[in-house]
């Protein structure tokens, strides 16, 4: 069967950026910050523009053709002291989803992952004011596909409110933790208000197709230049055809 190769904007996931050994982690959850500031610099070099998930909301027939939406899971320190300043460097925005009643990843050092703290709430409202979108990802990082309909309401609906008080605005987007998601999870995510939800891996190839269920390209420490300008092509989801998209195109 012949692939529709149907453009999707690219929704990438990161965690954390890291410049020392000691701080990695096992989970690879991180990148180097070297190489975040090439990849941000490839597409600056070839014209992207990072939007959020409020650019969509207001302009749903916008064309998502060389745009790109850069997102962090957890809302680590490091994203202030390191991701903020290359944010800046480069006129970029991103989405950042916050977890929101613990100061650090009690649920990674729970695997023997280095304990993180998480960013201020001075922080966080530094970078909201700057453009960076803050969105909801539970109150305690607990896996969603596992929880009572009460527990649903405390973690997505009171982590909604809770990142509205910080950034005294409307918050529209949440990411699941763990990717732990249902239709049952879905529903309580839209009744919580938000109008868009990213998963991990899994969901519809077409962005849009299913608003509460959007798939993310995740960017490891093992993930090339090669292979980024691959995750941001817009045809990720389809390597048959990747080769031929980027015959005769820009790869500064």
């Amino acid at each position: 069967m012949k692939e529709n190769h149907k453009y999707s904007l690219p929704v990438l996931l990161y965690h954390r950026i890291v410049n020392e050994q000691s701080v990695r982690g096992k989970h690879k959850i991180y990148v180097w910050e070297k190489d975040f500031e090439k990849q941000l610099l490839y597409l600056k070099n070839n014209g992207y523009e990072a939007i959020t998930f409020y650019d969509v909301e207001r302009n749903p027939t916008m064309d998502l053709r060389n745009k790109v939406i850069i997102t962090f899971d957890d809302g680590y320190e490091d994203n202030y002291r390191l991701l903020f300043p290359l944010l800046k460097k480069y006129n970029f925005r991103a989405v950042i989803y916050l977890v929101t009643q613990i100061g650090y990843n009690a649920w990674g050092v729970k695997e023997g992952e280095p304990r993180v703290d998480m960013m201020t709430d001075v922080q966080k409202r530094e970078m909201c004011v700057y453009g960076v979108e803050m969105g909801g990802h539970t109150q305690t990082h607990v896996d969603l596909s596992r929880c009572t309909d009460a527990e649903l309401v405390k973690e997505i609906g009171d982590c909604r409110a809770d990142v509205e008080r910080l950034v005294n605005k409307k918050v529209i987007s949440f990411a699941y933790p763990f990717g732990g998601i249902s239709e049952k999870v879905k529903r309580a995510t839209k009744e919580a208000g938000y109008k868009f939800a990213v998963s991990t891996n899994t969901g519809p190839k077409e962005f849009g197709a299913d608003n509460f269920q959007i798939r993310r390209i995740e960017v490891t420490p093992k993930t090339s230049l090669r292979s980024f300008k691959s995750k941001v092509s817009g045809y990720y989801f389809y390597p048959s055809f990747i080769k031929s998209f980027f015959t005769g195109k820009q790869t500064k």
